[in-house]
């Protein structure tokens, strides 16, 4: 018994040695940018930029990102663009990057709520609200609630309807409580950051990622314990919640602009943007020819000025 008590012990910290190396290295990194908000028993790591006098003359913008990154992806792609004459707000969603995990922090719904918490503590009213692929997902959460407050919408290869399949194996085998806990602290620390690269490569192509992405958008981030078991449960759980939103985009009552890639492989043009384009009255839909998911990146000089027109639209 001694024996395999032992055994036991020495297995436990490593696995503890391993993981605890993994989330000092990735916040090592990439550092908190910004600063925690308390929100309803929960920090949300908060980036807020730019100037705010603009706030008077045209609405602020909040970007919401996708899933495996984490605020630094957006702030990279439009952040520091848009920042130079309006403020923008970027968040780490729920028990991603420097945010903590609220419950049920997987539902859509109840992140989108979070959002609007941390809008509210920092006085941020009638923004404009972009979401990229999940974070699409999400921003129509936050409109289905909170359209009255907005002014306007832009959704940047969304998640929107539901879709053939299901997710990656590693982020069903996460929802499995011992498989998971092993393959969160013992697998992904290495099968991780092995395959990191193959896996941008193909969420940008047929583009190229920016220079020193990874590093950059503190992509590590994501091989911590915690970071992961959230990521997964995102997007393990997320197909039940689509089927359940998708039927209430008729509701939406604002500036809807959507922009997608139309070599995008991830979140299908066709599924997706395509099908939310009919189902909002006066939405638009700009398909990107030659483009992949990353379309932020790829595309930042078509996807700006539509952001900054949605205020001049808007009347603001």
């Amino acid at each position: 018994m001694s024996s395999f008590f032992l055994g036991f012990t020495g297995v436990a910290l490593a696995l503890a040695a391993l993981s605890g190396c993994t989330a000092w290295n990735a916040e090592r990194i990439a550092p908190m940018a910004g600063k925690r908000v308390p929100v309803n028993g929960a920090a949300m790591h908060v980036l807020d930029l730019g100037p705010r006098d603009a706030a008077g003359r045209e609405p602020p913008v909040v970007l919401i990102h996708g899933a495996s990154v984490n605020l630094l992806d957006m702030k990279i792609a439009l952040g520091d663009a848009l920042s130079a004459d309006r403020r923008v707000i970027m968040i780490d969603r729920p028990g991603r990057g420097y945010s903590e995990r609220p419950e049920n922090g997987h539902l859509i719904e109840v992140q989108a709520r979070y959002i609007r918490d941390v809008l509210a503590a920092l006085d941020v009213e009638n923004p404009v609200v972009v979401g990229q692929s999940y974070g699409g997902a999400v921003a129509l959460a936050y409109a289905l609630q909170y359209q009255d407050d907005m002014a306007g919408l832009v959704l940047l290869a969304p998640v929107s309807h539901e879709w053939p399949g299901g997710v990656a194996w590693y982020n069903n085998a996460s929802q499995i409580p011992a498989l998971g806990f092993l393959l969160r602290r013992l697998v992904i620390p290495v099968y991780g950051q092995l395959v990191a690269a193959g896996g941008v490569e193909d969420s940008f192509a047929p583009d190229a990622p920016p220079e020193n992405y990874a590093e950059r958008a503190g992509l590590a981030l994501l091989f911590r314990a915690k970071d992961f078991k959230a990521n997964a449960a995102d997007l393990a759980r997320l197909k039940p919640q689509i089927v359940e939103q998708q039927s209430r985009y008729g509701e939406l009552d604002l500036p809807v602009v959507i922009f997608a890639g139309a070599n995008d492989r991830t979140v299908f043009p066709s599924i997706h943007s395509e099908a939310l384009e009919r189902d909002i009255a006066g939405a638009t839909l700009t398909m990107l020819p030659d483009t992949g998911h990353a379309l932020h990146h790829a595309e930042p000089a078509e996807i700006l000025p539509a952001i900054r027109a949605i205020g001049a639209r808007s009347g603001s």
